[in-house]
């Protein structure tokens, strides 16, 4: 009888122990925040903002640069080069005044969220006049983001571009050479 009545207790208690478990298993979890949209938010205001600045004026391209990049970020450029944030805002500083009629679209932008840290791409299709001569890019995009509290920073850069937006490029410093003579 004794041990009847232990077995009886211990599975007793042990059923009471699961109990919580079983519930707290049961519960539902907190939704993860999809942060995809929010990034590609970012990146169309980003090149909003490069739009604006370049057709209308009165934006401060280095503080864009700011908002949306890591200091010490490296840009590899469609040519190849690897710069640093400070040499593309003064790049940027100097095309004003040069350029023209800006305009972008963002084709097939996709973005891959891991926990913390994100990467996006896109195809960039920038069409603008510079010094006369139209330039019509088509540059494939990959940025490599990282979460900082509630906004994300771009802490890579990486464009390339096609063999006829290199073309236009190879003409743009053709007829600025020939200008110069």
């Amino acid at each position: 009888m004794k041990s009847a009545i232990l077995i009886v207790a211990l599975i007793l208690v042990s059923c009471g122990k699961q109990e919580p478990q079983e519930q707290k298993a049961q519960e539902p979890k907190p939704a993860a925040v999809d942060a995809g949209p929010a990034i590609e938010e970012m990146i169309s205001k980003l090149y909003s903002g490069m739009e604006r600045a370049y057709n209308v004026g009165g934006i401060d391209t280095d503080s864009l640069l700011n908002a949306n990049f890591e200091a010490d970020v490296l840009y590899v450029t469609p040519w190849g080069w690897t710069e640093p944030l400070d040499s593309t805002k003064a790049r940027l500083r100097n095309a004003f005044g040069h350029v023209r009629d800006y305009s972008h679209r963002m084709e097939s932008l996709r973005v891959k969220v891991f926990g913390d840290a994100a990467y996006a791409f896109f195809i960039l299709r920038q069409q603008y006049t510079v010094d006369g001569g139209q330039l019509d890019e088509y540059l494939p995009t990959t940025f490599v983001l990282e979460r900082r509290g509630e906004k994300w920073k771009i802490i890579h850069a990486h464009r390339s571009t096609d063999y006829e937006t290199i073309q236009q490029y190879v003409a743009l410093q053709r007829q600025r050479a020939a200008k110069k003579k």
